[in-house]
């Protein structure tokens, strides 16, 4: 499953550069989940969805991923008692990413899970680009629909609702970034990327 495999990469690729600045020093292998909650539920978020978390832990605020109604916390393992998740509350990327240095090792922790796919990816991913669909150790951060030509969040509740109804399966596409999709023509969705839509139908006036 590609929750599995996505886990699996992205637990391989924590380092000390990527953990939180004022836990750097006590940063080591066999506890290579210190300070790098915030950036892994971002990078997790990126390719499977569902919503990022904060709740209290021992040490203070901590960010996990609830997905599919499942809560996903690969950074538990540097405490010594669970995260008291009943406290847990939704935060945007947006928040997450207000903060520079957050910002700074999210694309360096992104940018070694796309390495580490490609090197261990253990299945082939279909992903569509200028040159056409092509194949990729690297799965999609993002849908689309190419026949309305729109691309949106993997998570997006209208599209997830058309393709449990069965409709627009065979109009399912996938791409790596954002960059990607506006470069083939697609704009972004109305119901899971506002933001992006908005400033989308500015610039199409």
């Amino acid at each position: 499953m590609i929750v599995d495999e996505v886990c699996e990469i992205v637990s391989m690729s924590f380092s000390k550069d990527t953990c939180y600045p004022s836990l750097r020093e006590k940063w080591t292998l066999e506890n290579k989940t210190l300070g790098q909650c915030a950036i892994t539920a971002l990078v997790l978020n990126d390719f499977l969805g569902g919503k990022i978390m904060r709740c209290m832990s021992e040490s203070g605020s901590h960010y996990y991923n609830l997905i599919n109604g499942e809560i996903v916390d690969l950074t538990v393992y540097q405490f010594n008692t669970l995260p008291n998740y009943e406290t847990g509350i939704e935060r945007t990327r947006e928040y997450l990413l207000s903060n520079e240095d957050t910002k700074k090792r999210y694309k360096l922790l992104l940018e070694r899970v796309k390495e580490n796919f490609l090197k261990y990816g253990k299945k082939d991913y279909k992903l569509l680009t200028k040159s056409g669909t092509v194949l990729s150790k690297v799965p999609g951060t993002l849908g689309g629909n190419k026949k309305l030509k729109i691309y949106g969040k993997l998570d997006c509740k209208s599209a997830l609702n058309w393709l449990n109804k069965g409709y627009y399966v065979d109009n399912r596409v996938f791409f790596e970034s954002e960059e990607v999709a506006q470069e083939l023509g697609y704009r972004p969705c109305g119901v899971c990327m506002k933001k992006e839509y908005k400033l989308w139908k500015e610039n199409s006036k």
